[in-house]
């Protein structure tokens, strides 16, 4: 995956160290990037300091399926990765699979072969002992240093992506993730990005600082004076809830701010056994089991018919298809997301999604940005392979092809397979291009690196099938 000539000379010099003339069973080395560097993705240092290949890892899987065990016919191939908990974000982590089985369906880049492996980062004693923070970064780790992936997509929380990300970047991996959304996540890699450094975190979905804005500029249009805010402590629900906050207080509003630890029952009861006399409850989480813990305290009465707001954590059908009962209390709730445009580069994704999977992506908004973020990860290997030195392929050659994708006056390359021939040969000429994604246009700031989207108020409504569907109530322009 990183150029023939760079391959060479690192196998050069490292057997001019090694014990034998082995092809690699007596190279030293001390680090994973040597055993990459010489033998390519998926070799790694070992506890005797030698090279050797990479074992298999129950958390993950591979497309092809026997990718680990046919390294030699795919030592030079694209090697990306995916990073969900596949228990909550299965849908998410099918979208961005889709992009990949379609690039490798295509031929690949060049005749060069693209690899899959993806991981579940979730806390699951069917894999190991591992808890969602250790199994995280475990994951994280497995991909970056020991696979050698070139980037991946996910994780899907920005809980989450921020210590992946710290733990990645020094490997040189870019990381591109559909749903976090947290303003603390922007400085991670730099508050500036341009070519030169554009920096290796990137997200398809926008900061929650206009999210937060619109959210109570809505709440304090329905006339409430005094908003309980149950918001999980971290990278999400802080932030967001600190926006709301400053936008929603003020002539004689007011907020009463009760957080909450994530995955603590005991913690959210409390929270909840906090909330007083306030007009409404606004819930703030980006975790689907305290999401459904808290919508069956709403089909309990504990909130009697007070008005339930919820960010876009909570838009996701699979959560209300999970609350028994919640029928009767839909009308008592309505949210904020950043909007999904319906264009018809989503139906394309959305007709063979359906085919692959057998199911609709429709049930949370971020399937099509988790298939953006996978095609964007692939358009960048194209920049990179054909404007970096050697033709080489690393996440910060990704990244700076990143920066090419969101000019307006340029060819419009929409995301999706039909587009791939297209998009190499404007790469492979240095043109910029003004490409559009499943989830609408994808501008991103060319001095932040953010993109930008409008915001929908949601509801959940019960279609003429009797099914759980999303509902857009309003929507408010950035």
């Amino acid at each position: 995956m990183y150029g023939l000539p760079r391959v060479l000379l690192s196998v050069i010099g490292l057997l001019s160290v090694s014990c034998s003339m082995s092809r690699f069973a007596y190279t030293e080395c001390d680090t994973n990037q040597q055993c990459r560097d010489a033998f390519g993705w998926g070799y790694v240092c070992n506890a005797q300091r030698l090279c050797a290949q990479v074992k298999p890892e129950p958390r993950c899987d591979t497309e092809p399926p026997n990718l680990l065990q046919r390294q030699d016919a795919f030592r030079d191939a694209v090697i990306l990765g995916i990073q969900f908990d596949e228990s909550a974000f299965r849908a998410e982590m099918q979208a961005a699979e889709l992009a990949v089985l379609q690039v490798m369906d295509r031929g690949g880049l060049g005749g060069i072969p693209y690899g899959l492996v993806q991981c579940t980062n979730e806390a699951s004693s069917l894999y190991d002992g591992r808890t969602q923070e250790e199994a995280n970064l475990y994951v994280s780790d497995y991909l970056a240093d020991q696979i050698g992936v070139v980037g991946i997509i996910g994780p899907a929380t920005s809980a989450r992506v921020n210590p992946a990300f710290q733990h990645v970047e020094q490997f040189g991996t870019i990381m591109i993730s559909p749903s976090a959304t947290s303003p603390a996540l922007t400085a991670l890699d730099g508050l500036t990005s341009d070519y030169d450094n554009p920096g290796l975190l990137w997200r398809t979905v926008p900061p929650d600082d206009l999210q937060g804005f619109i959210l109570a500029q809505y709440v304090r249009d329905q006339g409430i004076q005094t908003v309980a805010v149950i918001y999980e402590d971290g990278e999400y629900g802080g932030p967001l809830t600190t926006v709301f906050k400053k936008e929603f207080t003020g002539s004689g509003r007011n907020v009463v701010l009760l957080s909450y630890e994530a995955n603590s029952a005991q913690s959210l009861r409390d929270a909840i056994g906090r909330v007083d006399a306030q007009d409404a409850v606004l819930f703030v989480s980006g975790t689907k089991t305290d999401t459904i813990s808290f919508l069956e305290e709403v089909v309990d009465g504990t909130f009697d018919d007070k008005p339930i707001f919820l960010a876009d954590g909570g838009q996701d059908v699979e959560i209300f298809e999970a609350v028994s009962g919640i029928e009767a209390r839909l009308g008592q709730i309505a949210g904020s997301a950043p909007t999904s445009v319906p264009t018809d580069v989503y139906d394309n994704f959305s007709a063979a999604y359906t085919s692959k999977y057998g199911e609709s992506p429709d049930q949370t908004p971020y399937t099509g940005r988790a298939y953006d973020a996978a095609w964007l990860l692939i358009f960048g290997t194209a920049w990179s392979w054909h404007q970096e030195s050697l033709g080489d392929i690393t996440g910060l050659g990704v990244a700076r092809g990143l920066t090419r994708i969101s000019e307006p006056s340029a060819t419009v390359i929409t995301i999706g397979p039909d587009s791939w021939i297209e998009l190499q040969a404007e790469f492979e000429q240095g043109n910029r291009v003004n490409v559009e994604g499943a989830s609408g246009p994808l501008d991103f700031d060319p001095d932040t690196g953010e993109t930008t989207s409008a915001i929908d108020i949601w509801a959940m409504v019960i279609d003429e099938n009797g099914d759980i569907v999303i509902s857009t109530l309003k929507t408010y322009d950035p």
